[in-house]
Formats: structure tokens, sequence, C-alpha cells
């Protein structure tokens, strides 16, 4: 079997409960704030809960532990919460459980200013232990990380917002935690970060630009004239990026110099501020091994027709890697030179894919004119499919469709050859110049399917009518069996899409593809929940808990629409631990659909201490009652403009692909999609929402 590479361009707690009172104080469990015992009941808490919480801290057994620290938080004296933090300290049985480490902090969070909590919190973000089971060397050590610097940051406690500074100015894996935090929870007072200090670091003062507060802007002028040219630096980039003007005399200064470090500074600080010499100082990095990079970085935030040459000219200095990039920045630059080296790229094999995709997208009318003529020509083979599918990419993200497309595709759909008949069905579904059912009834005469044609049909329903998604259902619904998808099964499975409930597919079915793994698996993992019962709660929690973090991912959104109320607490229990950021988004998109009050305390945890940044927004959503489930975006075709990927599918020894691969594509909101590549390895998935998506290609056959 050769070898494949992808390229994508585009523990219940029972408590004894006193009476409310408004001026009671208040702790925090799991991130909900529970009323602190009081009287009789507090003096037995003190006297006999924070021992035996202790006794179970301290348990061989890692669940007995979990609920030593929930006791600790639930009783939250200054005795417990001492308790708790020397139970974390190094050499500890507590201290070698992630699990126990990630409940500590979390439970700590509302202590900061005790300085034996801040400084349990600053060692986790630091992580600075080398003890067996502490920080990266566990798959929660992020997860530790990132929750301790929140809990630092979030109340904005002076002593704690020191500590993040000194972390921030350590630098590895904690810094970048700690500027994660400041930016989710900007400080009110800047005295943490300026006081005491004649004179910034240049990583404290990134950071300051980073977060966006113009009070700092004095200190940043004033770090121009530093005779450390790593302060000036960092100083004029921050300036920038605040869109404040000081920095530009000195940055045209820089212009002059050999220095590349200069000079990368210069084109940027320009470049921000949209300085007329901006485009020249940015074309100039492309001239040196030094800049091409930084050059490359910039040109595609701020593209610009004079750039365009510059690009041109030094296109054969950059790497295998970075080509792809660099002609995609010649797209974005535009022009009329622009065109005509993408159109000749078009004969190059390495960069065909990457010329015709910068050609799709380039915003000027002659590059729509550049690929209708070729459209307009007598077919030739490769080139014309390429340009087909330029042109079908242009149409439904631009929706600047080519005059001559609708006639190139007809005339592909006639072609003997089985690429560009499946790349016809694609097109003519997506553009609606031909319906779901036609295009099945094309593809299947005599319950016989090309499965080329039908795959490309498939793929085009994402962009084409409402309801195109659903006409594959009785195709799915034919083909399933218990045994695993075939592969029709497996084109004809997009439309789970539109039916969450899995259709009419059984729910053994659904279990048996859920467990199979592939392309169909996340899609039938997220229908099974919608039949839970007694009989299949074990499989639901099985997938719940594995290995597989886009199936995880899908049980959870399943759980959002199961009948059962006690799918909330499946819910709950997995967000706690769980140390995949996509997976835990997943989470809280499904308790976005719950009502049951459980769903609370999780989504208050995870608004306020996911490291997580969308986490953390969607978690926001859901408790304003937004409905966060993700949705197909099918209907609209070339109306709709919404982002398109254009993948290449082919063997690593370069040779061509000969035969389709079952792939399933992972959209930004997390919802997978399975798809099969034309027969020449190509996919073009359009429908998809703005954001990073990802690709697993399914073994070979």
């Amino acid at each position: 079997m050769r070898s494949i590479r992808a390229s994508l361009l585009v523990s219940t707690l029972v408590l004894l409960a006193a009476p409310a009172a408004s001026a009671q104080p208040r702790v925090v469990v799991n991130g909900a704030p529970r009323d602190e015992p009081r009287g009789h009941v507090a003096a037995l808490n003190e006297l006999f809960g924070v021992p035996v919480a202790v006794r179970l801290t301290q348990s061989d057994d890692a669940a007995t532990r979990l609920r030593g620290i929930e006791r600790l938080a639930t009783i939250g004296t200054p005795e417990a919460i001492d308790a708790m933090v020397e139970q974390i300290e190094q050499g500890s049985p507590a201290a070698r459980d992630p699990r126990a480490r990630l409940a500590a902090v979390r439970a700590l969070a509302s202590f900061t200013k005790k300085d034996s909590v801040r400084q349990l919190l600053l060692r986790e973000t630091t992580d600075a232990s080398s003890a067996e089971g502490r920080g990266s060397f566990t798959a929660l050590g992020a997860l530790i990380r990132g929750t301790a610097a929140l809990a630092l940051a979030k109340d904005g406690e002076k002593k704690a917002l020191q500590s993040l500074v000194a972390v921030v100015l350590q630098g590895g894996p904690g810094a970048e935690a700690a500027v994660r935090a400041l930016r989710a929870y900007p400080p009110e007072s800047l005295d943490a970060f300026l006081e005491s200090r004649k004179a910034l670091p240049p990583a404290l003062a990134t950071l300051l630009g980073d977060l966006g507060d113009l009070r700092v802007v004095e200190r940043l002028r004033a770090m121009l004239h530093d005779p450390d040219p790593a302060a000036q630096t960092a100083a004029a980039i921050a300036l920038s990026h605040l869109r404040d003007e000081a920095a530009l005399p000195i940055a045209r200064e820089w212009l002059t110099k050999s220095e590349p470090r200069l000079r990368r500074a210069a084109a940027e600080v320009l470049t921000y501020l949209g300085a007329p010499e901006g485009p020249a100082a940015l074309a100039a990095l492309f001239a040196s091994d030094a800049t091409r990079d930084d050059g490359l970085r910039l040109a595609l935030r701020a593209p610009s027709p004079e750039l365009a040459k510059a690009i041109i000219d030094q296109l054969a200095s950059f790497s295998e890697a970075a080509r792809p990039r660099a002609i995609a920045a010649i797209g974005r630059a535009g022009g009329a030179r622009a065109t005509a080296t993408l159109l000749t790229l078009l004969d190059t094999p390495a960069d065909a894919t990457s010329a015709a995709h910068a050609l799709a997208m380039m915003p000027d009318a002659a590059a729509r004119e550049a690929i209708d003529v070729g459209l307009a020509a007598p077919p030739k083979g490769d080139r014309t499919r390429l340009l087909i599918r330029a042109a079908l990419v242009r149409a439904l993200s631009l929706g600047d469709a080519p005059p001559h497309l609708r006639d190139a595709l007809l005339t592909a759909s006639q072609s003997k050859d089985p690429v560009d008949r499946a790349l016809a069905a694609f097109g003519r579904v997506a553009t609606r110049a031909l319906s779901a059912d036609e295009a099945i009834a094309a593809a299947c005469p005599a319950n016989r399917c090309d499965a080329g044609v039908l795959a490309g049909a498939a793929r085009g329903a994402l962009a084409a009518r409402p309801g195109d998604l659903d006409a594959f259902s009785a195709i799915l619904a034919r083909e399933a069996t218990a045994e695993g998808p075939s592969d029709i099964a497996t084109i004809a499975a997009i439309a789970l899409l539109a039916r969450p409930d899995g259709g009419e597919l059984s729910t053994l079915t659904l279990a048996a593809w859920a467990e199979a793994g592939g392309p169909v698996a996340p899609l039938a993992a997220r229908a099974l929940p919608t039949r839970d019962h007694e009989a299949i709660r074990g499989r639901i929690r099985s997938l719940l808990e594995g290995t597989d973090p886009v199936v995880r991912a899908h049980t959870a959104l399943g759980l959002g629409h199961d009948p059962e109320p006690s799918a909330v607490s499946l819910l709950t229990a997995a967000y706690r631990f769980e140390d995949d950021a996509s997976v835990r988004r997943a989470i809280v998109r499904a308790l976005s659909r719950r009502t049951e009050v459980q769903r609370a305390a999780t989504l208050a945890l995870a608004r306020d201490l996911d490291p997580d940044d969308e986490v953390r927004a969607l978690a926001r959503s859901a408790i304003e009652g937004r409905n966060l489930d993700p949705i197909v975006l099918a209907g609209g075709g070339i109306e709709a403009t919404r982002p398109i990927a254009w993948i290449v599918v082919k063997p690593n020894d370069g040779t061509p692909s000969t035969a389709a691969r079952a792939a399933r594509l992972t959209r930004s909101d997390g919802l997978a999609i399975p798809v099969v590549a034309d027969p020449d390895g190509v996919l073009l998935v359009p429908g998809l929402p703005p954001g990073v998506a990802s690709l697993k290609i399914a073994p070979a056959p």
C-alpha cells in the first residue's frame, strides 16, 4: 500500500445545608457557588470534615482522592483550603494525580489572595516540578497550566498578576499560558506591569501591545530611545499594533540599515500603520533568506499589487513547504503580472493546484476572464479540470462564476473519463444546474451506482438546494448493513448531516458503525444517543470515553439531543477531565441544548476557567440561552458565498492518484463530513463555516 499525504488549500456530593442568609460567605465548588455551612454544622465540618477529606486525598484509589479534593472544596474554610494546598504539594499521592491537581486548581481559583494558593497556582502554571505524573508528562498538563494561569488572572489580584508577568518574562509553555490568560482577563490596573520598572523588557512590551491598552503608549514611546535594539523594535511593533504613529520615524530610519532584524521590524511597523513606504519595505524582505518568510507572512496579511513582482522574482527561492503560500500571496497581490504568472504555473505539475486556487480567489475581474478563456477553449485534460475547479471555487466562494462554466460542466458530464464525470456531477449539483435527485438517478440506474459520480453529487449537495442532502437517505438505507458501511453507503452517509437522529438506520447499525471507526463513525456516534435506552447506554459511554476525539465530540453532540434527562450527567462528567479542546467545545454545544439544572455548574466552569478561548465564548453564549448545535448550511448555490476546501490526496512518491479515497473532513465547528474524492484524488468540499478544518484519510481498501 502506498503512503498517502493530503494538502488542504483552503461523585455526587451530599451536603449538610444551613438556612440561607443574605450576608453568608460564598465558596465555589466545581465552578458554581454554594452557601458555606453555619453554626453547629460548620463546627462539625471543621472538627471532622477536614481530617476525613485529607485521608481521602491520600488514598491509593483515584476516585477516592478526587472525593477528598471535592470535600475540601465543599467545606471551604481556611483550614480546608490550607489542607488542600498541602495535599497538592510535591510528593503526596494527590500531587502525582493529574485529575486531582486539576480539580484542586479549579477549586482554588477563588482564593488567589492567599499566598499559599497563589504560589501553588504559579507552580502549576510554570510546571516547574519534574515529579512523576506532573506537567507535560501527562495529557492533562496543558489543561492544568492553562487553568492555573486563568485562575491567577481572573480576579485581577495584584500579586497574582505580578506572578503572571514574571512567568511571561521567563518564557516557555508557562509563558504561553500566562499570555493567553492575560488576554482573556485584561487587568483593570497596569500597576502589576509597570510599577517599579524603569524599563520594560521586550517580552512585556510585546504583551502590552497585544493587550491593546492605550495607557501604555507613553511608556512604549520612551522605549524607542532605548539603546537596546531589541527593546526598540519590540516597542515600535507594539505601538504599531496600537495604531500609534510615533514609531514611523525610527522605522523609516531602519530601512537604511542592513541588519535583518531592523528591516523586518521596519516593514512590520510600516505595514501595520499603512504607511506609503510599507509595500516597498515589505518587498525588500523577499530578497534575503533571513527575512523572506517574514515578508511572506506580512504579504498575506496586507496584499498589494506592488508586492507581486517581488514575490514572483523570488519564487524559486522559496522552500517547497512555503511555495504554496507564496503562490497564494501572488494571487492576493493581484495585477496583470500576477494573473499571467499564475496561468503559466498551471502547466507546472508541482504548482498547478496552488496556482489554480490563487486564480480562483483573486478579486480581479481579469482572473475571472482568464479562467473563462480557458473554459471556452477545447478540453485539454488536466489543465481544463484545473480551470473548471477554479471556476467552481470562484463561483461558490466569491459568487463570481465565469460565464462558460455551465457549458464546460455539461461537456465534462458527457466525457468517457470518470474523473470528468465525477467533477461534472459535483459542479452541476453545487451550482443548481441539476438537482440531487436527478444526479442520483443518473448515477444509479437500475440500483447500480457509479461511485465517482455519486460521490461528486453528494459533495455538491452541500452547496445546493435545502433538502438535497436528504435525497441520499434512500440509498443509505438500502446499502446499510451492521458489518460496516459499503463504499456507496459511505458516500450516501452525507444524508446523516441532515438527519441527526440517524434517519431510517437501525440502532444496531448506528452502534456498529460508530464503533468501527472510519469516515462515517462520527455521524453515527452523533445519531446513537437519540436512540438512548438501557440496552445501549453502555455503548454510548464507551464512545464518549474512546480514543478518537472526533468520535467523542460527536457522541457529546448527540447527547444534546438525547431524550433521557440523565444524559446531562454524562456530559458534565465528560467535561471534567477532557484534555482535547475540540471535545470540550462539543460538550458545551450539547449543554446549550439541555435544560436540566446540572448543566449550570459546568457551563460556569467552562466560561471562567477553560484555557480554550472558543470554549469560554461558547459557554458564555450557552448561559445566555443560545442553541449552539452545529448546523449544515446547505442551500444557496452560487448565490450564497461560503468557504470551500480544495484538497489534493496523492501518494508520497509523487505518482498520480488512480483511485478515489474516502476521508472525513472535520469543520471548524467540529462537525465531521464523510467525503469520497474524485478518481484523481481531488476533493472540493463546499458550504464550510469559516475557520480551520482538518482531514483524516481512510485506510486503502
